[in-house]
């Protein structure tokens, strides 16, 4: 059957349907026939009646050829755009519109290289383009910009070079737009000295082009070279300083990178969301925090990318008060909760400790990812509700919802924290027969924490040596971590050895291992390992604690006295704890890890971090409010009886989150059961 009389037969069956504002007798033109109706009223039609949904398009489509105005390429290529952004978004259907476009122009060709890169397809971006290429179809000024993208996104630098070669055979080497892209493109590969080359050609360059050259700099790091090229500029724009500010607080530079942000008189929101994305992604959430609040005294409205990264920042020193004000200002606005601003919700109430606001925000999101299954049973796996976590995993299984990898990390660390041995190694054994998931390093991690918190340590030793991939230094850390915690010197003594070798660069691995010797009192050994650290410059990590209060993080480390309220701090410190020595409370000396006088241990043991942190918390709030606080390492056994003994003494829930996992102290107990 010929293409022709395909199209008069989809052409009958389709325009019977059509509803009565959209059949031709009904258009604006209802006199003239639809063979003869002209182009305007098509693209009309296409542009405007008809891209409220897929149904509707579909009948545009059949007035197109009834119309005979298929056969314009100006009508197919408008035809193929919309069903690429119908509110359906559908590329297929797009596909298939473009296969029946007869001898397509560099207009359609153009329209579908662009719907795939619009769709995320930058492979069949490629493709087509190589077909166009076989097709004798010239391509113009508006091709190559698209196509360089497609090559940055999927790598493909040899067809990268063979396009630029076709760019130039074309003689359009001069176009600023495709210039840009080029750059980018060859900055993506690595390829700077190519990239400069088209700024350096003679030709007219652009500010975007300057700017698209510092931004591959310093995507590769080339700070100075960065840095020259913007003093360098006559004509700077937002955008020079938006990709100066991005990239140097992508490569660590906060401080010139902040000093760039300082100097500037005009900051749009991307600008403000550089400079905040930058520090959660160094880790510096305290910054980002403090960037944030300067935004708001800005009057830049924040959308949801800002509003994300920013709970992110929430979630990480549990700033619950920061966190709630974000949720409300969304309520405020109207603003969609779509699946990623609604995951950062969660995920930061369930840092906070808040896991019913966080299962609140669950429950009423309309639209679930995966990902916000996995931030929700992460939360409560981390809260040790390991019940919880499995019954919401089947809960998600029931409604049809696929689990990821990331999914059984979240109920394999569940299982951990509740030392569920037998759920665990089902669920690792399940992953790849049920679900077809080969387990990796991250899950056989998770059972070895398991096994090892359990006080299996000859079987979590078995599953290291019979895994089916290399095991990682988390993987062995989390043996050596159960070394200590079941007071197994002599495999501790062995795994120490080999993660010190494995990453020599780590501190907490020396840390470990000194803290092993040190139960056993094994000073010698403390003092060689402490020697080690000394010799090879490794930098230790003291203990830090956060308490978030009105929205400012406060931070305290043993020893440090830089707090202005330190006085008041260890005086209430020094009240907090006498009381605790009329309720029974006696200092566990063994958790000092040097070797000095019983007196001097328990004065050690009386300024640590998190001590300090419910000190404060006690002096800045009132009787009965709860204390929330974060710490890097984990939580020691002294102050975790310490804080029970404070939560029944002076009536107050203490929540602290450690490296580990989150501890609820209330009534004088934990949420652990004392098992961390």
């Amino acid at each position: 059957m010929s293409t022709a009389t395909t199209t008069t037969t989809t052409t009958t069956t389709t325009t019977t349907n059509l509803p009565h504002n959209l059949k031709p007798e009904n258009l604006s033109t209802s006199n003239i026939p639809t063979s003869q109706l002209p182009q305007k009223t098509i693209l009309d039609l296409l542009n405007t009646k008809c891209t409220t949904s897929l149904h509707h398009l579909k009948q545009a489509h059949a007035v197109v050829l009834k119309s005979g105005h298929f056969q314009d390429h100006y009508v197919a290529g408008t035809l193929v755009k919309c069903y690429a952004n119908s509110p359906s978004s559908n590329l297929d259907f797009a596909l298939k519109v473009f296969h029946y476009v007869p001898r397509p122009n560099v207009f359609v060709w153009n329209l579908m290289l662009k719907s795939c890169l619009d769709h995320n397809e930058a492979f069949k971006v490629v493709y087509f383009y190589y077909k166009m290429v076989v097709a004798n179809s010239r391509p113009n000024k508006f091709t190559y910009p698209v196509v360089f993208k497609a090559c940055t996104i999927t790598g493909a630098d040899k067809e990268g070079v063979q396009v630029h070669a076709h760019v130039v055979k074309l003689g359009l080497h001069g176009d600023v737009h495709i210039k840009s892209a080029a750059i980018q493109m060859y900055a993506s590969f690595g390829l700077l000295m190519e990239a400069r080359q088209f700024l350096d050609d003679g030709q007219e360059c652009d500010v975007i082009c300057w700017n698209a050259m510092i931004d591959g700099y310093l995507k590769c790091e080339e700070t100075e070279a960065a840095k020259e090229l913007f003093d360098s500029m006559v004509d700077k724009n937002i955008g020079s300083y938006n990709a100066m500010i991005s990239g140097l607080a992508k490569c660590g530079r906060f401080d010139k990178a902040r000093k760039l942000f300082d100097e500037m008189s005009d900051k749009d929101e991307i600008t403000w969301s550089s400079i905040i994305d930058g520090y959660i992604k160094g880790g510096y959430y305290k910054e980002a925090l403090e960037v944030f609040n300067l935004m708001q005294k800005d009057k830049i409205r924040p959308r949801k990318f800002v509003l994300s990264s920013v709970l992110c920042a929430c979630a990480n020193v549990a700033a619950l008060d920061q966190g709630r004000w974000i949720h409300a200002y969304v309520k405020r606005n109207s603003m969609n909760l779509d699946a990623v601003l609604g995951t950062a919700l969660i995920d930061m109430y369930a840092k906070c400790g808040r896991l019913d606001m966080a299962w609140e925000v669950f429950e009423n999101m309309k639209v679930k990812e995966v990902f916000s299954w996995n931030a929700m049973i992460g939360g409560l796996a981390m809260h040790g509700q390991a019940g919880d976590a499995i019954e919401l995993f089947f809960k998600m299984l029931r409604e049809r919802m696929r689990p990821d990898k990331i999914t059984f990390v979240g109920i394999l660390s569940a299982c951990a924290h509740a030392g569920m041995v037998d759920r665990g190694l089902e669920v690792l054994n399940n992953m790849k027969t049920t679900f077809g998931i080969e387990p990796e390093v991250e899950h056989y991690g998770c059972v070895v924490d398991l096994l090892g918190r359990a006080g299996f340590l000859a079987e979590a030793e078995k599953l290291i040596s019979t895994m089916p991939i290399e095991p990682n230094a988390a993987v062995w850390g989390a043996l050596l971590g159960a070394c200590k915690k079941h007071r197994n010197i002599e495999l501790g003594e062995r795994v120490g050895k080999i993660l010190v070798e494995m990453e020599p660069e780590n501190s907490g691995r020396y840390a470990l291992l000194s803290n092993i010797y040190a139960n056993e009192g094994r000073w010698d050994d403390v003092a060689k390992v402490r020697k080690l650290i000394k010799e090879r410059g490794i930098k230790t990590n003291p203990g830090i604690s956060t308490i978030d209060l009105d929205g400012i993080v406060h931070e305290f480390k043993m020893g440090d006295g830089s707090h202005p309220l330190v006085k008041e701090i260890h005086l209430m410190l020094e009240k907090i704890i006498d009381k605790l020595k009329m309720e029974g409370y006696s200092p566990n000396a063994s958790q000092v890890l040097f070797d000095i006088e019983e007196e001097e241990k328990e004065t050690a043991l009386k300024y640590h971090s998190e001590k300090l942190a419910i000190a404060f918390g006690f002096i800045n709030t009132n009787p009965g409010t709860t204390i929330r606080i974060v710490k890097n390492l984990r939580v020691c056994e002294d102050c975790h009886s310490a804080t029970k003994l404070i939560s029944k003494v002076f009536e107050r829930d203490i929540i602290v989150r450690d490296r580990v996992r989150y501890h609820h102290f209330k009534n004088g107990k934990c949420s652990c059961n004392d098992f961390w």
